[in-house]
């Protein structure tokens, strides 16, 4: 009398079978989209007061420009003259149209600086523990990790240097963000003038 084992499907089809299952997984992940890649941060050449202290730079808001600065800072009111670092460069600056705690938005004129190396920007930027940030000044790049986030009794986030930066005159600089490929906010803040460590800055939330 024959006898039938329980395999219903010989080893060699069963080989076959797992395969085809391998080259399906294969060409699904292949289909695919792919992650993001991080955004490089650009050169940009910040604005600057003539024999002042403190960072002014400019953005692209859906299809407009604008100045923005901190308010500690000093004088930044309709009129004054702003340098481009390395430049002959310059904006006039306009009215204020947005104000947060320590951070001021304005509008300007120009005849040689517009959109060409406006910063991007998109509303409701967002900033997350452990995101690769670097602040733009003067035509440096300065990386940094964000490290802390804003508790009620400070409105500011926090990012952290590998390497010391002299930050003395660097508020109002543009925080940009690598995972967003935008500017997220403004420094205003430094753990020491010279040798700083440690950069606190204020969320760029245009209405």
């Amino acid at each position: 009398m024959n006898t039938v084992t329980a395999n219903s499907i010989p080893r060699s089809k069963t080989d076959n079978v797992k395969q085809l299952i391998l080259l399906i997984f294969l060409l699904v992940c292949s289909c695919s989209d792919p992650k993001p890649a991080a955004a490089a941060p650009p050169t940009y050449h910040t604005l600057h007061r003539e024999n002042a202290k403190g960072t002014f730079f400019h953005f692209d808001h859906e299809g407009k420009l604008y100045l923005a600065c901190s308010i500690h800072q000093g004088n930044n009111s309709p009129g004054i003259k702003l340098v481009r670092h390395e430049s002959d460069d310059f904006v006039i600056v306009g009215k204020q149209i947005h104000h947060q705690k320590d951070l001021r938005v304005l509008k300007f004129n120009s005849d040689n600086i517009g959109e060409k190396t406006a910063l991007p920007y998109h509303p409701e930027p967002s900033v997350s523990r452990g995101d690769e940030v670097v602040i733009l000044n003067r035509g440096q790049k300065i990386p940094g990790t964000v490290h802390q986030t804003p508790t009620s009794k400070d409105h500011h986030y926090y990012l952290e240097t590998k390497k010391a930066f002299a930050a003395d005159g660097m508020s109002g600089s543009p925080v940009f963000s690598v995972r967003l490929g935008t500017v997220v906010g403004v420094l205003q803040t430094a753990n020491n003038k010279t040798n700083a460590t440690i950069g606190g800055f204020e969320l760029l939330e245009m209405p």
